[in-house]
Formats: structure tokens, sequence, C-alpha cells
């Protein structure tokens, strides 16, 4: 099973800053409007789960951090 650190190509130890970088290469790689045809219906979901998974470790990386401090 795909992990959210898998779907952004990261590992579990990514800083927010490497989960950061990740997304906006991937959102460029995967964004629909690039692409044509049935590589576009691929794009759509590929996007959909990498804004996802950069939501769901964006939040968690806030709550670490306001837990910190």
């Amino acid at each position: 099973m795909e992990t959210l650190y898998d779907i952004l190509e990261v590992s579990r130890k990514a800083s927010p800053e490497v989960i950061d970088k990740a997304y906006k290469i991937l959102a460029k790689r995967y964004h629909p409007d690039l692409k044509s045809g049935e590589e576009k219906l691929v794009a759509e979901e590929k996007m959909k789960q990498i804004n996802e998974a950069y939501m769901i470790l964006s939040d968690e990386q806030e709550i670490r951090g306001s837990r910190e401090n």
C-alpha cells in the first residue's frame, strides 16, 4: 500500500521544507493542464493524491511544530 510519503516521494523523516519542495516538483510534473488525452486523466488522479498527501502531511508538520513551542 502506498503511503502519503510514497506519494510525495519523500522519506518519513522529511522536513517541512523537503515536503514543500517535493509537492511543488510533483505538481509541475503532473499538472493536468500540461497534459492531453489519456495522460490528462491519469494526471488528474495523480494530482488528487498529491494534493491530499500534501495537505495531510503539511498539517501534521504544523501540529508537530506547535507542540514543540
